[in-house]
This record gives C-alpha cells, structure tokens and sequence, in this order.
C-alpha cells in the first residue's frame, strides 16, 4: 500500500539509491536522521560560510537549497544573500518541511519560501534560479536524471548547480570505507558523468573538505 509521504508511490525498480536511503523510510527513522542534522557541533565539522564564500553566492541572489532536511544551511544562506535575497527550502519529506516551517517562523524569515518536492521533480518555478545547492544530498536522488532536468528548468540561462558530496574511495573519520561503498553509489567521476548528461557542463571542482569535493555546474 502507497503511503501519503512524497516518494513513498515511486517504482521501487527505478530506484538506484535504495540502500542510500534505508533511514529516511518511517518516521521514526526520519527523527534520529533530523536530530543528526541539528547537531550543535555540525557548523564546526562542514565550516558552511566558508563552503557559500568558495562558490561565490552574492547578495540579492536565489538560491534552492534543494534538498534541505531541517534547514541546517538557511541561516547561512539567509545571510549570504541578504534582504534583497531570497532562498527556497526544498525537499520531499513533509515531517522535515514541517521543523523548516518552525524554524522560518521563529527566525522571522521573510525571504525563505519552504518547497515541497517529490523524487523526480523540486517543484521550483522555472527559470527563477541563481543557485541550486545541493549539499550531501545528491547520492540521495532516486531519479537523478528526472530530478536534475527539473533542476535545470529552475535555473536562470546562467544560473549555477552546486553539488557537494562525499568521496566514495577516500577515508571519511566517522564513516567505514564499506558503508561508504554502500551508501554513496558513484565517486566523484560518475557523479559528474551523470549530472553533465542531463544538460550541465562542469566549471569548476574543488575540495571543501578532507573527505568532501565541490562541484559547480552551469546549464549547457
């Protein structure tokens, strides 16, 4: 029987990142994922002012954060970007957007609009882009090739797409060279094979971390 959460109706044959996303399958699940994401001591371990300055978001900039789970990354984008700004809080799950909402409203963010997604499709309006993140979600992606078409249609003719993800092969201080194997299912290289065929051209790539890379696209 489908379930009412986004993606839970998906061909589960079409899937390629199931094992990536065994711990977002209940609620329960989700909760102890989402207590990770809020960890205090996470903004000392992924440094993220730093990992928006090396990409060079601006202010006045539109930025997805696409895939945004419980909405680590809005307080710095928020900042980057300014009143003039604005910053799209995009991901699937309805119990993450549910803690974004909170969180936009306690901050008193009028320039953060939170954005239901499904698997295939951000459901971001065309062509409004500057900046599509993606920060230690792109393994996630069931579809990436659906996904990354509506990704494309989001952005402005020279809007920009940040992926930052994990190496597979490179050794990781909280993660074992096997489940990395499991859980990230390309390395840095497959990963850009993949995004540039469904329309981008990579410009730059670069390492925010020891065991994490960047990559910045533009639209082809």
């Amino acid at each position: 029987m489908c379930l009412a959460l986004a993606g839970d109706c998906a061909d589960l044959s079409a899937q390629v990142a199931e094992k990536a996303n065994e711990g977002y399958r209940t609620k329960e699940a989700r909760e102890r994922v989402a207590r990770g994401l809020e960890n205090p001591d996470r903004e000392e371990r992924q440094k993220p002012r730093e990992l928006l300055r090396s990409l060079g978001i601006r202010a006045g900039d539109v930025v997805a954060d696409v895939g945004t789970g419980t909405g680590f990354m809005l307080p710095y984008l928020v900042e980057i970007v300014g009143p003039s700004g604005f910053v799209y809080a995009e991901d699937i799950q309805h119990d993450f957007l549910a803690l974004v909402k909170e969180k936009v409203r306690k901050k008193g963010w009028s320039n953060v609009k939170v954005a239901l997604g499904s698997e295939k499709d951000v459901m971001l309006p065309s062509g409004k882009i500057d900046w599509a993140f993606i920060l230690d979600v792109y393994h996630h992606f069931n579809y990436p090739a659906e996904v990354l078409a509506t990704v494309r249609n989001a952005l402005k003719p020279e809007g920009r797409l940040a992926v930052v993800d994990f190496y597979r092969s490179r050794e990781h201080p909280s993660m074992s060279p096997g489940w990395l194997r499991d859980h990230i299912r390309l390395d840095k290289e497959g990963f850009v094979e993949e995004i540039e065929s469904a329309g981008f051209r990579l410009e730059r790539s670069f390492d925010h971390l020891p065991h994490q890379y960047v990559l910045v696209f533009a639209r082809k």
